[in-house]
């Protein structure tokens, strides 16, 4: 038997995010994730490696 737990809202500094996780024997086997706020960093980042993500999202 699995059990959906959800963490709503996760405050962060520019909008909110909402996790969602499906648990059965004490794993997670699903998740999801919801951003209510759109900033476009996630299309500067399709197709790159992982690893770029730092220097494109940092903070000055």
């Amino acid at each position: 038997m699995s059990k959906k737990i959800t963490i709503d809202p996760i405050t962060r500094i520019e909008g909110h995010l909402r996790i969602e996780v499906e648990v059965a024997g004490g794993k997670v086997v699903n998740a999801w994730s919801s951003g209510q706020m759109f900033r476009g960093i996630e299309v500067i980042l399709r197709g790159r490696d992982p690893q770029d993500a730092p220097l494109f999202t940092q903070r000055t």
